[in-house]
């Protein structure tokens, strides 16, 4: 009986993942070449690699234009102008209060630059999820987005 409980609580689990829409196998290889960005553009990588939160999809804006949406094991690259660059985020409530989307990082991008944000779940009050961007060294976003796959991005 115990196992027969143990195995109904972890496909619960896994059902409780989120996702979303993937970009097909050659966009998601192209992305996890890291090529430069095109003459006088920048690239951003925006990733999810943690398991808390999982079951929460996280809508992404770049100085309020959509990016896309991110769950876990996912990731999106954008292509920019070089400047400052505001990166807000919002997950779905489930709490009575209302969100609204919460300014997850701002980044300074020179020409030609690449550089990588790791996306996560802040807690909240309870069942109010937010999300934070912070800034990781390109070894590190490199190998999370080489482990994951490539979101579809909003145009």
């Amino acid at each position: 009986m115990r196992a027969l409980g143990c195995l109904l609580a972890a496909s619960f689990l896994l059902s409780a993942c989120a996702s979303v829409p993937l970009a097909g196998p050659a966009a998601d290889s192209d992305g996890k070449r890291f090529d430069p960005p095109p003459p006088g553009q920048s690239a951003l990588y925006l990733y999810r690699s943690s398991v808390i939160g999982s079951e929460a999809v996280f809508s992404l804006t770049e100085n309020q234009q959509p990016i896309g949406t991110l769950a876990n094991r996912t990731w999106i690259r954008v292509d920019v102008v070089p400047g400052r660059h505001v990166i807000n985020c919002s997950v779905p409530s489930y709490a009575p209060l209302t969100q609204t989307p919460a300014q997850a990082a701002t980044v300074d991008l020179a020409p030609g630059e690449i550089r990588f944000l790791e996306v996560d779940v802040w807690p909240g009050l309870p069942l109010n999820p937010r999300c934070v961007a912070t800034e990781v060294s390109a070894d590190k976003g490199r190998a999370a987005v080489t482990d994951g796959n490539r979101a579809v991005a909003s145009n």
